[in-house]
């Protein structure tokens, strides 16, 4: 496989919430956002353009049913950062490592051991993990779902809803 053809696709599924969305109807409906979704386009190797990334918001103001969507196609060079994730093309494999100290709020997660993964062509990652920010006069609390795949190719709109993760990782905190 040449990494000139090779896709990295990134879905990235953040939910966000006040104190008002803890618990009652609205946790229920906060509860309810996937852990996957749908690709909005059909990634496929464009130019130069390697990392294939889908970004899902969902808000409270909202009430967790209209999420906003975007998506883009983007050439990056090797290695990259995207969230708390240092991702490194290395040959025939994409090489995954969280960096906790790239995250902000609460709690702060020890910055070693780094978990990596490394993922072959047509394998993927989810990395699932939760923290608290604050604003003025108000908490915020963000639940935050990463997928990840290295493709050889243009790959279904579905690749993350027609398989299981070949690895997971969570690290889901008591936020108060």
């Amino acid at each position: 496989m040449s990494f000139a053809h090779s896709l990295v696709v990134i879905q990235s599924i953040y939910t966000i919430w006040t104190k008002a969305a803890r618990g009652g109807e609205m946790a229920s409906m906060r509860n309810r956002t996937p852990l996957a979704l749908e690709l909005t386009a059909s990634p496929s190797p464009a130019a130069n353009e390697n990392v294939c990334l889908h970004k899902v918001i969902y808000r409270e103001r909202d009430q967790f049913e209209r999420p906003w969507e975007k998506w883009e196609q983007r050439t990056e060079a090797s290695p990259f950062h995207y969230d708390c994730l240092a991702l490194s093309l290395e040959e025939q494999r994409l090489q995954v490592g969280l960096e906790w100290e790239r995250s902000d709020g609460a709690p702060r997660r020890p910055a070693f051991p780094r978990p990596e993964f490394a993922l072959l062509p047509g394998q993927w990652l989810r990395v699932t993990y939760n923290l608290r920010t604050s604003g003025e006069d108000v908490w915020f609390y963000h639940k935050r779902v990463l997928n990840i795949g290295l493709f050889e190719s243009a790959c279904s709109r579905r690749v993350f809803l027609e398989s299981e993760p070949t690895y997971t990782y969570e690290n889901l905190a008591q936020l108060w």
